[in-house]
This record gives structure tokens, C-alpha cells and sequence, in this order.
């Protein structure tokens, strides 16, 4: 099965290493443009793949779990022959960059308004959800004005742009994130940051600095808050630029 990816070599002659980047729930490696340019332009070889099923990679969200998204990291790593890289996600996507450097390392893991692991959430719901869902039916706003209101960090055609290229996600990955996905502190003993959103709740389905905060206790790591940051917003928004030049000069301490 053919994962997609978007590579954007640096030309700085100085390379500083190979960064992932792994995308939340409905997105795809466009959710990324703003991180990849700027990591690429500051020494990074950047590798922003689409999960199977979604953006341009081959196969299906039904059925997907969150195993299956992680050997989608590891699928990437083996084809472009990546030695320890970064790997950073997001929502859905920071929760399977966890699951990835529990089984096979990293230089560093960056996770972004993460789903947070079973350690973390506790004891989830039992619940099995449909095969797919959209992210109308977890809660974004359909209406304009309603998901401005919601994302009021994001210009009005990034918001339109966004809405456009989401696509389906699957029930079966849900359910499992739901009931809760064991990472244990101990597998994660590569340096790691969580960077939480102020704003990441202003809808249903959001995740935020409050969650962050709480991975970041229990993994005893480093968290970065971004104000005004909402979910979506954080990549795409006007606080994202200040987001990963905060990631950027964490990683340079590492």
C-alpha cells in the first residue's frame, strides 16, 4: 500500500535531521504547510505523510486502527531510509507519534494538542462507533459563521480551505482512542514536548493545553503553551508560526 508523502528537503548545506509529521483525525499532510516550510528553511529534511485513506495515500479509514497508523510512520521511515528522526504529530496524529517511539525510538517526539493515552484519560467509554464518520457528525461547526466564531484565530479562506480538504476518519481508531491507548512513561524515554492550544476546546471534538499539561505530568516532559491558539488553528492558524519556531528552538536544545 502506497502512504504518501511530502518531502521537502533543506538547502541549508548543515543538516540537522529528518522530521515526520503526522496528521490528526479527517486531515492530511496539507494540515502541515506552514511547519514544513518553515522547519525545512531552518536545516530540516521534512516528510509530512497522509495516513492510509487519507489525502493522496492508497487504502481505506474503515477499519483503520491506531496500529495501522503507526506502521504508517514506520512504512515512511523504512522507504526513505530515515535514521532516528523527529517525529511530530497532532491530535489523533500526536497520539500516534507516541504509539511509534514506544515501539521504535526517536531522536524526539513532539505532540500537539494530543489525544492523550490510556495513562492519562483513564478508563475510557466502551463504544463502537460507524465504520467512518466526518467531522460534522463529531462536531465541527458546519455552518461559516458558527465555525468562525469557533476558530477565530484562522483567516476566513484557510478556514474554507480547510473545510474542503477534510475528509472521512475511521470509527474503529475512534472507538480504540476512546476506551484508551496504553503508552507507558517508561517507553518514552526519548526527549518529548507537548504543546497544548489556550483555545484547543472551543469545539466538541478539540484538544488543548489542559491535556498537554496533563501528558506532560504524568511523561515528565517538557509543555508549551500557545495562547490563543484554537485545535485546528495551531497549525493553521496565526499563532501557528509561533508555535513551531517554539518547537523548533525546543529541538535545538535537545
Amino acid at each position: 500500500m502506497q502512504i504518501f508523502t511530502h518531502v521537502q528537503k533543506t538547502e541549508q548545506e548543515d543538516v540537522r535531521g529528518s522530521v515526520i509529521l503526522v496528521h490528526g483525525s479527517w486531515g492530511s499532510s496539507a494540515m502541515w504547510i506552514e511547519y514544513t516550510q518553515f522547519l525545512s528553511q531552518n536545516g530540516w529534511d521534512v516528510y509530512a505523510l497522509d495516513l492510509r485513506g487519507h489525502g493522496q495515500s492508497e487504502g481505506s479509514v474503515s477499519g483503520a486502527t491506531m496500529e495501522d497508523y503507526a506502521q504508517d510512520v514506520k512504512q515512511v521511515v523504512t522507504e526513505y531510509d530515515l535514521n532516528n528522526p523527529v517525529i511530530i504529530g497532532h491530535s489523533m496524529g500526536g497520539l500516534v507519534a507516541l504509539l511509534y517511539v514506544a515501539q521504535y525510538g526517536a531522536e524526539a517526539v513532539v505532540a500537539i494538542d494530543p489525544s492523550p493515552t490510556k495513562e492519562v484519560q483513564g478508563e475510557g467509554e466502551k463504544k463502537e462507533y460507524p465504520a467512518t464518520y466526518s467531522p460534522i457528525e463529531a462536531g465541527m461547526p458546519a455552518d461559516p459563521m458558527e465555525a468562525m466564531k469557533a476558530f477565530p484565530d484562522i483567516f476566513q479562506e484557510t478556514l474554507m480551505k480547510m473545510h474542503q480538504t477534510l475528509g472521512k476518519e475511521s470509527g474503529v481508531a475512534r472507538s480504540e482512542r476512546k476506551s484508551g491507548i496504553s503508552v507507558p512513561k517508561e517507553a518514552v524515554s526519548m526527549p518529548a514536548l507537548f504543546v497544548g492550544g489556550e483555545c484547543g476546546e472551543s469545539v466538541p471534538f478539540g484538544i488543548g493545553i489542559k491535556t498537554a499539561q496533563a501528558m506532560a505530568e504524568y511523561y515528565q516532559k517538557d509543555v508549551i503553551e500557545i495562547k490563543g491558539a484554537t485545535h485546528p488553528g495551531i497549525l493553521i492558524g496565526e499563532h501557528a508560526m509561533e508555535a513551531v519556531q517554539k518547537i523548533d528552538a525546543w529541538l535545538s536544545k535537545q
